[in-house]
C-alpha cells in the first residue's frame, strides 16, 4: 500500500489488489473443495473433526464438517455459506456445490491467465447457467402424482453414500424404507405439503438392527410410579398443561393463619379443587393423562385407583408431536366437563426398556400426522451421523413432493448438461465460447470425482462418458458412474435425484463464482482488539494487546489476583 493510502486510512489497513486478491480467492476455494472432494459418493471417505472442547465428530456430510470450520479468509467463508444455503434450501448437494464452485474458480483462473477479462468470464458463466437450467427442464422426468416407488429410489440414492445405508432393521427393512414410510405417513400428497419437523427423531444407544419407526410418539420418560398398569390397548389420551398439584404463586406472598381450623380449611380447599379436576378426568373416559406440568403424588394415586396412567413434566415439543399423532387437543382448564372430542387415540400405549432407560411408546395411532424414528447405534457419534443422514433423506423426499421432477444421479446429469453446453458453445463467436467450454469442463468434475473415489481410471472414464453423452443422441440416456461395479452404466433405474437439487447446486455455484470474480480489491483493517496471554496464563483481548504492556494484576501476588477481571 502506497504512502497516500496510509495517509488516508492509517497504518492499520492491509490491501491486496487485482491478480493477488483473485489468486488468494482461488486458493481458498480450492482448499475448501479439496477438503470435501474425497467424501463425495458411495465410495467417499469420512472426516474426523475434533473441536476445542475435545468433542469428536465423524461424518462425510459436507455441510456438517464445513459448519464446524472456523475460517478467516472471506472467500472461504463465502463458499461455506453457499454450502449451508444449499443445505437449508434443499437438504442435499452441499459437497457437490463446493466442488463445482472450486472447479469454476479454477477454470476462471486459467481464463484470466489467458488474457480474458473477468466481465467476459462472468457473462459466459451466466450464459452457461441459463443453458444448463433449460437443459435440466427439458431432460427431467416429471409426473403428475407422487409415486412411492420413486420415493424409495430417491431415498436409496441419498442414503447409499451414508453410513446408515448398512442398517437393516427387523423384518429386513432398510433405513431407506423407514425414511420413506415416515414421510409417506405424514405428507399431504394431495396439496403437495409436508413439514419434516413433524417427524420426531429419537436416539438411544444399542443395536442398529433395533432401529424402527413408531406410528406415533416416543417419550423419553416413564409412567408415574403410582401407575399400576404398564400397558393400555385402545388408549384414550388426555393432554393437559394445567398444574395438577398444589397452586403456587408466581411472586412471593404471605398467608396469615391464626388458628388450626383455618389451616385445616385451607388444605381441605386445595384438595377439593384437585379432586374436582381428577373426577373430571375420570368422567371424560381417558385412561392416559399426559401433562406438561406437574402431577402431585396424591393425584397420581387417585388416577391409579381408576386405572388411569399418568405422565408429567413432558416437554413442550413432545406435546406438539402428541397432538399431531393422537389428534388430541391440549386441555387448559380441568375445572369443568371435558368433551370426549378433545381426547386422542392410540392403539396401544406401553412402557419399554430401550438400552438402559425406560421409554413410553404411544403407538399404532390412526392416521398419525406425526411419527417417531427411533435410531439405535453403538456410539453417540454414530447416532449423530445417522441423525444427519435421516434428515438428508427426509429433505430429498420433501423436494420431490414439492416438485415431482427427477433426473439421473451418479454424475449422469452433469455429463448430459456439459455435453449440451459444449455443443451450444460452437454456435457462439468470440471469447465467450472459450468460457462456455471451461464451464462444461467444470461440470464434468462431479463424475470425475465420483470415479476417482471409486478407484476408477479417470481418463478412460471421462472418455467413455463423453462418447455416451454425444448431443447427436436424440434419446436421453442417463450414463453415469456405477460406484458399486466400478464402471460406466445407465443408472436411471437405480440412482435418481430431484431436479430441484441440481438446479440449486448450479445456481448457487455460479452465483458464488461470479461474486468472487467481481472482487479485485481486498481491504483488511487491523483488529482493534488483540487477544494475548500473560505469563500467569491469563488470556484476554483489548486494544494495544499486540504491544508490550502489563496490568495491575501482573504486579500482584497470585493469591491476590482477582478470579475475574474486567477483560
Amino acid at each position: 500500500m502506497d504512502h497516500r493510502m496510509e495517509q488516508l486510512f492509517g497504518d492499520g489497513l492491509r490491501r491486496s489488489q487485482e491478480g493477488e486478491s483473485r489468486r488468494y480467492n482461488l486458493l481458498a476455494a480450492a482448499l475448501i473443495a479439496d477438503l470435501v472432494k474425497n467424501s463425495l459418493g458411495p465410495c467417499g471417505l469420512e472426516k474426523v473433526y475434533i473441536d476445542i472442547m475435545g468433542e469428536i465428530t465423524v461424518t462425510k456430510d459436507g455441510s456438517a464438517i464445513l459448519r464446524k470450520l472456523d475460517v478467516e479468509h472471506p472467500a472461504a467463508k463465502i463458499i461455506i455459506e453457499a454450502a449451508n444455503s444449499v443445505d437449508n434450501e434443499v437438504g442435499d448437494g452441499t459437497t457437490s456445490v463446493v466442488i463445482l464452485s472450486g472447479e469454476l474458480l479454477s477454470k476462471a483462473q486459467e481464463l484470466l491467465l489467458s488474457g480474458i477479462a473477468p466481465s467476459v468470464i462472468i457473462d459466459g458463466y451466466l450464459m452457461g447457467l441459463d443453458i444448463s437450467l433449460q437443459t435440466l427442464n427439458r431432460i427431467s422426468v416429471s409426473s403428475t402424482s407422487i409415486r412411492r416407488e420413486v420415493m424409495s429410489k430417491l431415498a436409496e440414492t441419498c442414503l447409499r453414500s451414508r453410513s446408515i445405508s448398512g442398517v437393516v432393521a427387523r423384518e429386513n427393512t432398510s433405513a431407506a424404507d423407514l425414511v420413506v414410510e415416515a414421510v409417506w405417513s405424514i405428507a399431504d400428497l394431495r396439496n403437495k405439503m409436508i413439514d419434516i419437523d413433524d417427524i420426531k427423531i429419537e436416539e438411544k444407544l444399542g443395536n442398529s438392527s433395533d432401529t424402527t419407526l413408531i406410528r406415533g410418539t416416543v417419550i423419553d420418560k416413564t409412567f408415574n410410579a403410582s401407575s399400576r398398569v404398564k400397558q393400555v390397548d385402545n388408549a384414550k389420551i388426555l393432554l393437559t398443561n394445567e398444574e395438577l398439584d398444589k397452586s403456587r404463586t408466581r411472586t412471593n406472598s404471605e398467608l396469615n393463619i391464626s388458628s388450626y381450623d383455618q389451616l385445616e380449611n385451607y388444605h381441605r380447599s386445595e384438595y377439593e379443587l384437585l379432586e374436582v379436576k381428577v373426577q373430571n378426568i375420570i368422567d371424560s373416559g381417558a385412561n392416559i393423562v399426559i401433562s406438561q406440568k406437574g402431577i402431585s403424588k396424591i393425584v397420581q394415586q387417585h388416577l391409579s385407583r381408576a386405572d388411569v396412567i399418568s405422565l408429567h413434566r413432558v416437554k413442550e415439543n413432545d406435546m406438539l408431536w402428541l397432538e399431531k399423532s393422537t389428534t388430541a387437543r391440549v386441555i387448559k382448564d380441568l375445572n369443568g366437563p371435558i368433551p370426549s372430542s378433545t381426547l386422542g387415540y392410540a392403539g396401544k400405549v406401553y412402557e419399554k426398556l430401550v438400552g438402559e432407560d425406560k421409554m413410553v411408546f404411544i403407538d399404532d395411532c390412526r392416521n398419525p400426522k406425526s411419527v417417531t424414528l427411533l435410531l439405535r447405534a453403538n456410539s453417540k457419534r454414530v447416532l449423530d451421523e445417522y441423525h444427519r443422514s435421516a434428515l438428508d433423506g427426509f429433505a430429498v423426499l420433501r423436494d420431490y413432493i414439492l416438485s415431482p421432477r427427477i433426473v439421473g444421479g451418479a454424475g449422469a446429469t452433469e455429463m448430459k448438461v456439459a455435453s449440451i453446453v459444449r455443443d451450444k458453445s460452437r454456435q457462439i463467436n468470440g471469447r465467450v465460447q472459450l468460457v462456455l467450454r471451461k464451464f462444461a469442463d467444470a461440470l464434468e468434475e462431479i463424475p470425475i470425482t465420483l470415479a476417482r473415489n471409486a478407484g476408477m481410471d479417470t481418463v478412460n472414464t471421462i472418455i467413455q462418458l463423453r462418447s455416451k453423452h454425444l448431443p447427436s443422441n436424440s434419446k436421453v440416456k442417463w450414463y453415469g458412474i456405477d460406484s458399486k461395479s466400478r464402471k460406466v452404466d445407465n443408472i436411471f433405474s437405480s440412482v435418481i435425484e430431484p431436479s430441484i437439487v441440481k438446479e440449486q447446486i448450479l445456481k448457487t455455484a455460479v452465483e458464488v463464482t461470479c461474486m468472487l470474480l467481481r472482487v479485485d480489491d481486498v481491504l483488511m483493517a487491523k483488529p482493534k482488539m488483540q487477544t494475548h496471554s500473560h505469563a500467569d496464563g491469563v488470556e484476554h483481548s483489548h486494544p494495544g494487546g499486540d504491544k508490550k504492556h502489563d496490568h495491575y494484576f501482573d504486579r500482584l501476588g497470585k493469591q491476590q489476583r482477582p478470579m475475574h477481571h474486567y477483560y
